[in-house]
């Protein structure tokens, strides 16, 4: 990832929040992270509505990391919100949940998550998982989501 790529994460645990932060930082991730507190906070900025109206400075995300249990919104709606907009598709989709049960998991996968980690128990743990994501993507063939313009978001 690029230092102009971004990820966006839906984290509705300040405290999660916080080691995923330093976990990413500690991993290397040289991209802009946004955090927002939920999957409703996540969809409006996937949609450019409220305070993401600006693609200058809240563009379309490089990967997307979220939670399954949260409130307003949980993961698994986003995961449905991004299978019915197919643009969006193409965002690389991350769940990191504390949720290990087989049919969050399977659900999740059906809904078009890439890839679906338990939360690790361990700050080490979580940054040696940033970290693999990290060179994941890195080797994958990725392409951004086009905005309305049939632009590629940026």
């Amino acid at each position: 990832m690029e230092v102009t790529d971004l990820v966006l994460v839906a984290e509705d645990n300040p405290d999660d929040a916080l080691l995923l932060r330093r976990a990413i930082d500690r991993a290397g991730i040289r991209a802009r992270i946004k955090i927002v507190s939920d999957g409703e906070e996540m969809l409006l900025y996937l949609q450019g509505l409220g305070a993401y109206t600006d693609r200058s400075s809240n563009p379309l995300p490089a990967l997307m990391i979220l939670d399954i249990k949260m409130p307003r919104k949980t993961g698994l709606e986003v995961l449905e919100w991004l299978e019915a907009n197919p643009e969006f598709a193409v965002v690389p989709t991350v769940v990191l949940s504390a949720s290990g049960v087989e049919r969050d998991i399977r659900q999740a996968y059906n809904l078009g998550a890439n890839t679906y980690f338990v939360k690790p128990s361990t700050f080490e743990e979580l940054v040696e998982t940033m970290r693999m994501i990290q060179k994941y993507w890195d080797k994958a063939q990725t392409i951004r989501p086009l905005t309305g313009e049939g632009k590629v978001g940026t």
